[in-house]
């Protein structure tokens, strides 16, 4: 006979399993509660300098210039979580799909001081299967 408290307790670890290999992210960590009005509090065009940027984002995952020489940093995170439909048996193996939020903060750099700046936050799908 089978223990119901044992059971019950590998249906809650299996779920659990489940419900943290649904989930991924990526990029930088330090705008991942971040939105444009933070942001905005944070950053001030002709006042932030590089390195006040650097002590509060960390280091850009890209860099790049404009056409006038001046210098660009770009910060990413993504956010995605499958959709509960791709543990349906079958028709989990031929269709799956996910959902999200990502966020991106680009900086130009005029000198040592912010020139501009703009936060994006955009939520995101993903389909990919027969159907």
């Amino acid at each position: 006979m089978t223990n119901p408290k044992k059971l019950t307790a590998a249906a809650g670890c299996l779920s659990a399993l489940l419900l943290l290999s649904a989930c991924a992210s990526g990029g930088n960590e330090s705008i991942k509660n971040e939105t444009s009005a933070s942001v905005d509090q944070k950053i001030h065009d002709g006042v932030t300098t590089k390195q006040e940027v650097r002590t509060m984002f960390g280091d850009p995952a890209g860099t790049s210039f404009t056409d006038s020489g001046n210098e660009e940093w770009q910060y990413s995170f993504a956010n995605d979580k499958m959709d509960a439909a791709n543990f349906i048996p079958l028709y989990g193996d031929v269709h799956q799909s996910s959902h999200g939020t990502s966020k991106s903060l680009v900086i130009i750099f005029k000198g040592d001081r912010v020139w501009h700046h703009a936060m994006n936050s955009s939520n995101t799908k993903s389909q990919a299967g027969l159907f």
